[in-house]
This record gives structure tokens, C-alpha cells and sequence, in this order.
């Protein structure tokens, strides 16, 4: 074994842990998104990126890197268990960009281009990674959003706040809320869609721990284990 394939294994096996201790039902959960032909394609979006950075921490910290660094450890760890993935952004890059078009334009051909990726996947699940920013640095935690186009939108909602909550920041008390129609995949998407804002880098002490990797990790076992707990209807 080298040392890439023992860290990977080491880490997923702590993911593992990490889950099972959050209370994922086992093998019941994994049945219920886990990769046949029938089961859902869980669809991880990381926000912005390219020319659109996202939110801006007070030390330079760009969203769309972090956005991309949990997404991919989501992606990993689903994949341990068997779940079938899709990723809307697996770089760095903005979707669809072109350089001479205007900004405006490239946000739209962006967001339209996460739309097709989730109209072309197998009974599509769409979590979108986020982070939060405000204007008043005491506010802190994670907290989920949901499309109102689909009654199983609030139940993922509901699930990764819970996981959310009690593997990270036990004194979160946010709750899951509905989306604003003005967010546009919110808006047209019909499959079960959330968004999952990580935290805030406008608090300094929540930004510290959204520039740690371990931190990374620490949200994508607490995301997938709210999807493995609203796969399996508890």
C-alpha cells in the first residue's frame, strides 16, 4: 500500500466512524441510495468558481475553493458507500465560460449548465455547497435551504441540519429553511434540491475552521450522512 492509498483509507475509515456515530442505519441506508439502476444520482454542486469567487473571508479566503474542497470529500465518502455521483464543478473553473462574453452572461451560461447536469442524471438528489456571509461577524453556523418544488426537498433539508448540527456545531440551533424563489436553480429544479451553506466567513472563528481541511472533512461526513439518513426515510 503507498502512502496516497493509506491515507485515503485511513481517512475514509474515520468518515466511516464519524457517520456511523451520527447514526447512519447501516446497510439500510446504503440500500436506499446506494448504486442501482433505480436509486438516485446524488448530484454535488460546488458553488461558484472561475471568474466568480464566491463569498470573501477577511484574510482573502475564496468560497469557491472551499465550496470545491467539501464537495469533493462528499463525493469521496458517498462513493465509499456506494452511492451513485454526479459533480456539477470538478475544478476550479466556472461551467461553460467563454472569454468573450460578459460576465453577466457567463453566470447565466454557469448556472445553466448545472441545471442541464442535473436534467441528465438518473433520479437526480441536488446538494449545493455554499458559504455564508453577513454583514455583522457574530453570526455563525451551518443551515440548510430547500426547493419548494419538491415535498422531499424539505425532509433532505431537515436531515443535514440535524447532522449538520450535531457533528459540527452542537449549539447551532438554526433550522432548515425554504429557499427564496430568486435563487434559480431553487426555482426550476423539481428533483428533491438543497442548498447547504457551511458556515460563515464573516465570523472570525468559523472561518478558521472553514480554511482547515480536517474541518472539510468533518462537514462532508456530517452532509452525507443526512443524505444517507433521508435515504433511508429516518
Amino acid at each position: 500500500m503507498d502512502r496516497n492509498t493509506g491515507k485515503y483509507a485511513a481517512w475514509s475509515a474515520v468518515l466511516l466512524a464519524a457517520a456511523l456515530l451520527l447514526g447512519v442505519g447501516g446497510g439500510t441506508a446504503v440500500q436506499a441510495l446506494a448504486g442501482s439502476r433505480e436509486a438516485p444520482t446524488l448530484v454535488i454542486d460546488a458553488g461558484h468558481g472561475g471568474f466568480d469567487g464566491g463569498a470573501i473571508g477577511s484574510d482573502g479566503t475564496a468560497e469557491q475553493d472551499i465550496n470545491l474542497s467539501i464537495a469533493r470529500r462528499v463525493q469521496a465518502l458517498a462513493g465509499f458507500f456506494g452511492v451513485r455521483t454526479a459533480m456539477t464543478r470538478a475544478d476550479e473553473n466556472a461551467l461553460d465560460y467563454d472569454p468573450g462574453r460578459p460576465i453577466r452572461e457567463n453566470k447565466v451560461a454557469d448556472i445553466r449548465a448545472r441545471e442541464r447536469i442535473v436534467g441528465a442524471a438518473d433520479s437526480p438528489v441536488f446538494v449545493s455547497i455554499h458559504l455564508n456571509k453577513f454583514s455583522d461577524p457574530q453570526y455563525h453556523g451551518a443551515q440548510v435551504f430547500y426547493s419548494p418544488n419538491h415535498a422531499d426537498s424539505k425532509t433532505l433539508a431537515e436531515a443535514l441540519q440535524a447532522c449538520l448540527a450535531a457533528g459540527c456545531d452542537p449549539a447551532n440551533t438554526r433550522q432548515a429553511k425554504q429557499a427564496d424563489r430568486a435563487i434559480y436553480l431553487m426555482d426550476r429544479l423539481t428533483c428533491p434540491a438543497v442548498i447547504v451553506e457551511c458556515g460563515f466567513l464573516s465570523n472570525p472563528a468559523e472561518e478558521r475552521l472553514l480554511n482547515r481541511t480536517e474541518y472539510h472533512k468533518k462537514l462532508a461526513a456530517c452532509i452525507v450522512t443526512g443524505c444517507l439518513r433521508y435515504g433511508s426515510g429516518g
